[in-house]
């Protein structure tokens, strides 16, 4: 994947904010009929848990306190099922976390794997090995310190505001990003291309898929979704390359549909085992 510039890293910051929120909301409508797995309750980490948060400082290899790179800030989210996910500044991430009091650790991160700048691909590793390293906590009115063994901060955060947020049904979706390789990576649409979802009230959500039109019943609730009988046209375009194999892609992804989570202008779509497949904004400016 092409570097990417501020806004590519801007919007990426946005949808790491939706993608454990998702899960979570996934986890916790499984668990109203399954059950709360064992051990699920000492993971709920207030006053952490739903919170967003954008990193203001770090501590730098040779111990000094910096300021993270402009428009390449990490963010972190904590879900309640143990799970924190975020931007690194470029690529996305996750890892399962626990508390115990003012206590935390963190472990191995895992995340996508988008090609970066230099001194972005050092923030992102000395970022990853701080959270790594996380030991404590602290939160001071709107901020979040995470502090190592040896008491010294290493991250401080400051709160993320959650945006107002656009209405699922009636809004024309248009899709930025959607997921590759299993859900470990996120792909951008082929230039000159563009794939549409509109969820209407009575039932029936349609758009265009890139060359192709089509159209599915579904049913929804609070956070979940699920489509079925997606019916598509016949129609088939060469150019430009690739359209076709990302519009099966798509399709494919939007059938697995289990639930949804919209912040500000995002729309996140998540799979049955809480995955974020499609990530949309709204088409206002």
């Amino acid at each position: 994947m092409a570097p990417m510039g501020q806004d590519g890293h801007r919007i990426l910051a946005k949808l790491a904010l939706l993608v454990i929120v998702a899960a979570c909301l996934v986890t916790i409508g499984y668990s109203s009929v399954t059950g709360t797995p064992p051990g699920a309750a000492d993971r709920v980490a207030e006053p952490l848990a739903g919170m967003a948060w954008h990193l203001a400082a770090f501590r730098a290899d040779n111990g000094s306190i910096i300021a993270p790179l402009p428009g390449s800030e990490p963010s972190i989210i904590f879900g309640e099922s143990g799970t924190l996910s975020g931007s690194a500044g470029c690529n996305l991430y996750s890892a399962s976390y626990r508390i115990n009091g003012s206590a935390l650790s963190v472990e191995p991160v895992t995340g996508t794997m988008a090609a970066a700048e230099p001194g972005l691909v050092q923030q992102e590793a000395r970022f990853r090995e701080l959270l790594a390293a996380a030991a404590s906590y602290r939160v001071e009115e709107d901020r979040l310190v995470i502090a190592g063994l040896s008491g010294k901060d290493l991250l401080i955060f400051t709160r993320d505001a959650q945006p107002e947020s656009a209405p699922l049904l009636a809004t024309e979706w248009h899709l930025i990003h959607y997921s590759t390789g299993g859900g470990s990576t996120v792909a951008s649409l082929i230039p000159g291309t563009g794939i549409t979802l509109t969820i209407d009230p009575d039932g029936t959500l349609s758009g265009s898929a890139g060359c192709n039109a089509y159209s599915a019943p579904y049913l929804l609730n609070e956070t979940g979704i699920t489509v079925e009988r997606v019916l598509v046209t016949k129609a088939n375009a060469a150019e430009p390359a690739g359209i076709m194999e990302q519009e099966g892609a798509y399709l494919a992804l939007l059938r697995s549909a289990a639930g949804y989570r919209i912040v500000g202008d995002t729309l996140a779509v998540i799979d049955g085992k809480g995955r974020a497949i499609l990530f949309f904004e709204t088409g206002r400016q």
